[in-house]
This record gives C-alpha cells, structure tokens and sequence, in this order.
C-alpha cells in the first residue's frame, strides 16, 4: 500500500502527529505486506526514523518514506515522467531563478511575477503538446483562439519551460526592432510577442513595413538552433491582418499556428483548472472546501460556456473583495451564462464614481496610456490626485494593472475582456458615455472612439445623436500633443491621424472634420510624414471615392506625395519590395495615372548583393532569408546569370532548405486525454476536488 501526504503550512512534527493518530489505524486495519509513504515534507533522518518506528511492521525500512528531496531526486533520474506532467518541472522555483538571472529581463520584470502566477495555476491541456511541437519543427508558434481562451497563459507556461532549459527570454512590446536589436547568436533565446496584431481590432495596426519585418525575422528563427519565436493573438484579427497585408495573406501561417479550441478543455482539464484557481487563492479553507461538493463543481466543470478567463476572474474578484465570498460556485455559473456579469457585481457592489471615471478613461486608449498622461488628464478634469492613485490602488490586479517599459509606468486593462466589458457598459450606461466623450483632449482618444462606433452600431447612433459634442472635441484633439511611450511624447503621425479622421468624420458625417482632414492632407503635407504605407493607401482610397468634390480634388495631390515619400528611401531589400507592392497597389487605386516602377532600383541592389554573395557566401555579413528573396528576384529574369554576375555562383553558395535541415528532435509531449473516458475523467476529477475538503493546507 502506498500512501500520499501533501502536507503544507504545518510543521513537520504536526505530520508525525497525524500519521500516529489518524493515518496508523487504518494501516492497521488494512493489515498490508508493505507500507509506503511518500510526502511533499522534507524529512530528516530522525523523522523517517520516528515514522517508521510507528508504522512497523508494516514499513520494512526507512527506504521506504519518500520525504521532498527524495521525491525531486527520483524525479530527476525519470525525466521522461516529467516531461510527461508539465506540473512537475513548471512550478520549479529554478524556473523563476533562471528567468530573473537573465539581464535582459531588467525591464521585464512585470512578465516575470505573472510568469509566477501563471505557473501556480496552469492546467495542461492538448494544445500544450501541439504547440511545443510546432517550436521544435518550427521554432515559431502563433497561438490564436477566441477571447480569454489561454492564449496568453500557453505562451507564458512555453516561456518558462524553456528558460528552464537556459533559454533568455526576450519580450517584444512594440515591434521587431526589439527583437532584432537582441539577437545574439551564441546564445539560446526565445522571443515573446503578446498580442502582436493588437487586442481589438487593426486599428492598432502593424508599422511601417512590419509585416515585411516579421515574415523576415520568423524566417530567421526557423533556420536557426538555438531559438524561439512565440506570439499571440485573436483568430479574427489574425484574419483580418492577412486580408489587409499582401505579404501576410501569402504566408503559410497555417503551418506555424496552434488554434486553442474549447475541445481542448476536457472535462479533466477543465477540473484541474477549477482547483487550480480555487487552491493558489487566498480564500478561507471554509469556501474552498465548499468546491469538493460534486453539485457545485460539476455544472461549473460542464457549463457550455466555460471559460478559463471567467473563472479564473470570478474567484480573483472573491479573493480580492473578501466581503462578497458568499456563494462563489453560484457566482462563477452566473458569470459563465453571461461572462460581462464577472466584472459588472465589481462595479455595481465594490467600486466608487472615481474608480469607474478611471476605467471609462483607460477605455478611451486603445493601448493603455502613460501614467504621466493619465495624471494629466486626471489633473485636467479638475479631479484630486488622491482620488487617482486610491483607484489604482483598488483596481490594480483586477480590472487594471499597471506595468513598466523603460523605467517608465504604464496603466491598461487587466486583460481584453474588461475592455469588452467597459464598451458595453458606457453603452447602458449614457450619460458616462457622453462625460467620456466631453473629456477627450487627445488623438488616440478619438481613435478609441472611432473603433467603438465600427464595433457597435448602438454607439454610433448615440455619437450622431450627440453630434455637436463629439465634432468639438474631434476637432480639438485633432491638434493634440502625441502620447507618452517610453517617458517621451511620441512624435505625431499625421498620416494616421487623417486616416482616422476621415473614416470618422464620414461615419458621422461632420463636414468639418472631412475639411481639417484635407487641409492637414494637401496644405500640410501629412502624407510625407507618414509612418506606414497602408494608411497612405488608404487615405488615397478614401478621397477618390469621395462623393466630396474637395476631397476627390485633393487626389492628384496626394498621389504625387505618395509617390515622392515610397521613394524617399530605398536603402535595403525590404524597402524596395515594400515600394514595389506599394505602387503597384497605388496604381490599382488611381487607375490611369502614371505611376514609376522602383524595377531599375532593385535591378541594381540585387546586382552589388549578388556579387557580394557569390564571393563570401554565409561567411559575408548579409542576412541569408534577404538573399533569398533577391536570387528569387533575379530568378524571374529569362538570364540570370547574363543579367547578374555571379547568380550561380551565389545560388550554389545557399544553404539547404530540406526539411531535415530543421529537425532538431522533439520533446516527449504529454499523453492526450482523448482516450479517457468520461466515467474516468469525472472519477479523476472527484479525487481532485475532493482533496480541497481536507483540513491540511
């Protein structure tokens, strides 16, 4: 007979104590040949020697009682068994150690306390193997799924896995010129990408040439041994991104993403993450207790609509709010029926007029705001600074959280689902919309504005019904000072800004927008300042199917800035194949307008890259995916070796691209749970929760 103790928060002679009183009789009762003990205490030798002196006969050596150290050491001579359960080698503290000694990781410190929150509660599931498969193969994993499905959580519980592997973790925020800037060859990293598309729609869109950028870098990672490329987002926006860029809707991305999907959450996985939550929480052992209760976990467990995020925000919102514990398994199956109803008994029953004045704001930017900015606003609408720092001191953790890049604090949703939550919410409730509304001073809040009103009809029947308000504020943010990012004000992209205008100004039909909107176009040469093609394109578009004759007046104008700010420059690869696209795109759009080729331009780049190639090869210092990209080009001439020196020589000279070449060997995944039944996944389950009734945490 084996027994197990997990045995926390109590002394080891409370331990001893228990097992003479409680556990020893039923031993004796059993009359087993032989008695194992195996406990998650660390045990000395006069404490195996005190337990086996209680249960002799039946414990034949001390050999026998397994305490922490002899557990770890068995583990470690059985990595298989480890690989096997994610659990065992995840909540390692080493993992943490790993991660902080990394002094890349210096301003990533917020990563790594949510890496340790995570790793407390991350429950394995199908999409776990799929995913690891696809970075040994691959080396770059993009996971999608709907809402609040663990994309972010798989990507962290990736992440840790691999610095515990010696892997440094470099966490990209703002694009790939992070991660380029990072690169190191001689060392094992693994790159994190959140949200790389945005978390609502591609209005928080790539910049200029990242698609280009990313296709590269991806390309990059798969050739290379010791590195990683993980990135996360929403299903639909990743298709919306391949519609909108060329490059992007090319790309076998079907190759590198792992979808999480709902039937990856069986009935096991689901429990695990239910006592997960429940057990890493701060509530009293009276109300955990209460989840070992099969009527209160099972409708949880089988619910249609579960979801990780709600239940996981449910029991957060207990812990925190200690005053409405109360019947929690009731509360997480009425947030499951209706997941809004999580964040909605916080607002209605814990929070004060500031605390949801602060939320509405942070609604107002799209990607979280400087604090600095957020204090001057706050400033602005003559509220006290007590009042703003009392409300992040109660919603940070829960509805918000606060986060460092380069020194500097940042305030944003906790997670995407508050910002959802906060849309529907300003809908119901008007007249905070509208107060909303009158405190914008800056762009990026009318462009928050603007993709509520392209996400919700009800919004922008109640922007036209308040017409006169939000054209004043629209036309005085117009102007407004860029935001804060990295503790300095961003500089201002007025090719955005008229993009953004124009869709709105024609949403709400406002005459006056549409009219500052050209002004800043044709007088005040917005186009050249633009940062990314697309809105050049798109700005374009708009004013040739204007039914404005000042706007479609403004098209000539336009174009020729267009053309003179693709060609501004042509320094690299990437560049001119983004121009070539870009102009052939434009000349789509303008059709019979005379529009240049950069054709003569890439014809001689090409020729000085390929004779640098043919003679130095990977030994030169240009990177191997660009040349490939430029031999596919001179590929497409009837002679290339006529037209470009050295295009054998320079061809022979790339290397191999069989698949082969890629494989590195798999990690043993986890064994899947398809061929369990549902008897044994619910009997699995009952052990599991049923533990939570014990009195030894």
């Amino acid at each position: 007979m084996i027994q197990c103790k997990h045995w926390v928060r109590s002394p080891r002679s409370k331990l001893i104590d228990r097992l003479r009183v409680s556990e020893l009789p039923k031993v004796q009762r059993l009359q087993p040949s032989r008695y194992v003990l195996a406990t998650s205490v660390e045990l000395t030798k006069g404490a195996k020697d005190k337990i086996h002196d209680i249960f002799s006969p039946y414990v034949k050596t001390p050999s026998d009682i397994y305490g922490i150290t002899e557990i770890n050491a068995l583990l470690r001579k059985h990595e298989s068994i480890v690989r096997r359960h994610v659990r065992l080698w995840l909540t390692s503290a080493s993992v943490l150690s790993a991660l902080l000694s990394k002094s890349v990781l210096t301003r990533s410190q917020q990563l790594a306390e949510e890496l340790d929150s995570t790793l407390r509660t991350y429950a394995p599931n199908e999409s776990y193997g799929r995913a690891v498969e696809l970075l040994e193969t691959r080396h770059t994993c993009v996971i999608a799924g709907i809402p609040g499905i663990g994309k972010t959580t798989l990507a962290q519980v990736l992440c840790a896995g691999y610095v515990s592997e010696g892997y440094e973790l470099v966490e990209v925020s703002a694009d790939l010129e992070e991660a380029n800037s990072l690169w190191d060859e001689s060392v094992a990293q693994m790159y994190y990408y959140d949200d790389f598309l945005g978390q609502t729609t591609l209005e928080e869109k790539l910049g200029k040439n990242e698609d280009s950028r990313l296709l590269a870098f991806m390309s990059r990672v798969e050739k290379s041994s010791n590195k990683r490329f993980i990135l996360t987002t929403r299903e639909y926006i990743l298709a919306q991104a391949r519609q909108r860029y060329e490059k992007l809707h090319r790309y076998r991305f079907d190759l590198h993403t792992c979808v999480i999907n709902m039937a990856d959450y069986t009935y096991r996985a689901r429990g695990a993450i239910l006592y997960n939550h429940v057990y890493a929480s701060g509530l009293d052992d009276g109300v955990k207790a209460s989840f070992a209760d099969p009527a209160v976990y099972v409708p949880i467990i089988r619910h249609p609509n579960f979801n990780p995020r709600v239940v996981a925000a449910t029991i957060a919102e207990a812990d925190s709010f200690s005053s409405n514990e109360g019947d929690l398994g009731r509360r997480i199956l009425d947030n499951l029926r209706d997941p809004r109803s999580v964040w909605s008994h916080i607002v209605s029953h814990q929070l004060k007029d500031p605390d949801i004045q602060l939320l509405a704001l942070t609604y107002s930017f799209l990607n979280g705001v400087h604090l600095g900015d957020m204090q001057d606003l706050w400033i602005s609408l003559s509220r006290s600074s007590r009042d703003l720092r009392t409300s992040i001191a109660t919603l940070d953790g829960t509805m918000l959280r606060t986060y460092r890049k380069s020194d500097k604090v940042f305030l944003s949703f906790h997670n995407p689902s508050v910002r959802d939550f906060m849309r529907e919410y300003l809908l119901e409730d008007r007249s905070n919309l509208l107060q909303l509304i009158k405190d914008c001073v800056h762009f990026e809040q009318i462009e928050a504005l603007a993709v509520m009103a392209s996400e919700r009809n009800e919004a922008l029947q109640f922007f036209m019904q308040n017409f006169d308000a939000i054209e004043k504020v629209a036309l005085k943010a117009y102007e407004s000072q860029g935001l804060r990012s990295d503790g300095v004000n961003t500089s201002i992209d007025p090719a955005e800004r008229a993009r953004v205008y124009l869709n709105f100004g024609n949403m709400i039909a406002s005459g006056s927008i549409l009219e500052c909107t050209r002004r800043a176009i044709v007088e005040d040469e917005a186009i050249l300042n633009a940062s990314d093609p697309e809105d050049i394109l798109a700005i374009i578009r708009f004013l040739r199917e204007s039914d404005r004759e000042s706007l479609r007046d403004a098209v000539p104008d336009a174009v020729d800035m267009a053309i003179e700010w693709i060609k501004g420059d042509l320094s690299d690869w990437d560049l001119l194949e983004s121009a070539k696209t870009f102009l052939e795109n434009l000349s789509d759009i303008v059709p019979g307008v005379a529009i240049p080729d950069v054709e003569d331009d890439m014809r001689w780049y090409a020729e000085r890259r390929i004779e640098e190639w043919a003679e130095a090869g990977p030994d030169s210092m240009l990177d191997p995916s660009m040349m490939e990209r430029v031999l596919a080009f001179a590929n497409e001439y009837e002679d290339p070796d006529g037209t470009f020196p050295g295009y054998s020589e320079a061809v022979d000279k790339m290397p191999g691209m069989d698949d082969d070449d890629y494989d590195y060997g798999r990690r043993e995944l986890s064994g899947s749970d398809s061929g369990m039944s549902l008897r044994q996944e619910m009997r699995e389950v009952a052990d599991m929760m049923g533990s939570l009734r014990t009195d030894d945490f």
